[in-house]
């Protein structure tokens, strides 16, 4: 008679990595199924069945399902690239993810990984399959309903600036108590000797300099004050007690991109919103002195020796600008020069480039230009920039012509005859 063996030895149950995610928006921090809520009773939920090990809940607070860049979500969406999860219980499709491109990618990747994630109020299992039409479906509907609440905030905050009312309430030099704007003397002082100094003729990185070495802090107070924040203070028509609203708009409520304001929407200028710092003369002087060293771009600085061919005389060799340098000899002579940049910096080494006297520049540059001397104007007119090559300039014309002149090194200035 024949025997068929029977292997009576029971299959061990594979056990699943089980983790979940829970999300609130800052508006459901009192909400009842508040955060704390969701992560103990997921907890509970993991660790009492007997199928599942626990691997973790994670969560973010007060952070829109509109975006991806969510910690606890990323950390999420680590360990499951790692390999170390294989279901993932979520409460609806709306704590996952609003934005039905992002989400649908997602459940797509960790299917491809083998990761389950399962909706408790859709009542959908990513790896069943009406899974992945009913995930499309119902996720166009949170997107729906993300872009309606979006709209309705930016509706109330619409109103608000129809009022008079802004939304600002963290400004160097003041406190919010809630309700509206206190002075805080200390900061408003150092508002005005910002702006006091930059009518005196200091620049924005002057000023941010001594202020940094006299220790004073922005309001964070481990910062330094820099550029960009004396800058905005000189830019803020706050501090004249008065307030622009919708300097900015939201383009796009999924990512959450700004703009600035230039007439797409009705900008208001609200008045007396809260205690001037300085005077509206004070601060319109400034917007006017803003501008006037933005036209006059790098000549605004009083300190350099700047002229016509400042940022216009090019090395042919290393590409870097030419500097202005005098030289002023035992004989009390005065040399004035050009030199180029890499070469003034680094030395001879780095770059061999000729040095230029700045009477055969004035000269040349007049020939060019058909005139006596050289008119500023005529030159910025007709001159894109010049490139030094040994003793040749070359004039790269703003029509697109060049214009080629030689010199010779004068005999009575040594350095023009040798790269010294």
């Amino acid at each position: 008679m024949r025997i068929t063996r029977i292997d009576m030895k029971a299959e061990m149950p594979v056990r699943k990595r089980v983790a979940a995610y829970a999300r609130v928006s800052a508006d459901e921090a009192d909400n009842i199924d508040s955060l704390s809520a969701q992560i103990s009773r997921y907890s509970t939920l993991i660790q009492s069945n007997p199928g599942w090990d626990y691997a973790g809940v994670f969560s973010d607070e007060g952070i829109t399902g509109t975006k991806m860049d969510r910690p606890g979500f990323i950390a999420l969406m680590a360990e499951a690239d790692k390999g170390n999860i294989d279901i993932i219980l979520t409460k609806s499709i709306s704590r996952f993810s609003r934005n039905t491109v992002d989400l649908l990618m997602t459940v797509r990747h960790l299917r491809d990984i083998g990761v389950s994630v399962r909706f408790e109020r859709e009542n959908i299992d990513t790896l069943s399959e009406s899974g992945e039409l009913m995930l499309t479906l119902l996720a166009s509907f949170a997107e729906e309903e993300s872009h309606s609440l979006s709209e309705n905030v930016r509706w109330a905050i619409r109103k608000r600036f129809e009022k008079g009312i802004g939304s600002c309430v963290f400004l160097y030099g003041y406190r919010w108590d809630g309700a509206e704007f206190h002075i805080v003397e200390e900061e408003a002082a150092v508002v005005r000797r910002i702006f006091s100094d930059y009518l005196s003729g200091k620049s924005p990185h002057m000023i941010a300099k001594e202020l940094t070495a006299e220790g004073i802090r922005t309001r964070r107070k481990t910062d330094e004050f820099g550029y960009p924040a004396v800058f905005t203070i000189l830019r803020q028509e706050k501090y004249t007690g008065d307030s622009i609203l919708q300097k900015t708009f939201t383009t796009d409520f999924l990512k959450h991109t700004t703009k600035k304001n230039e007439g797409e929407l009705p900008r208001y200028l609200a008045e007396g919103t809260h205690p001037a710092i300085i005077s509206h003369e004070t601060f319109q002087r400034t917007q006017e002195e803003i501008e006037r060293r933005r036209l006059l771009g790098f000549m605004a600085n009083q300190r350099q020796r700047f002229s016509v061919f400042t940022r216009k005389l090019y090395c042919a060799s290393c590409g870097h600008t030419y500097r202005k340098k005098l030289s002023i000899k035992p004989n009390s002579i005065t040399y004035v020069y050009w030199v180029c940049g890499t070469k003034f910096s680094h030395g001879i080494s780095e770059c061999p480039a000729r040095n230029v006297p700045d009477r055969v520049l004035w000269e040349l540059t007049a020939d060019v230009l058909g005139a006596d001397t050289v008119d500023d104007a005529l030159f910025n007119e007709k001159i894109e920039r010049i490139l030094v090559s040994e003793y040749t300039l070359t004039y790269l014309m703003k029509d697109g012509t060049e214009e080629i002149r030689h010199w010779e090194p004068p005999a009575d200035n040594p350095r023009c005859r040798r790269n010294a």
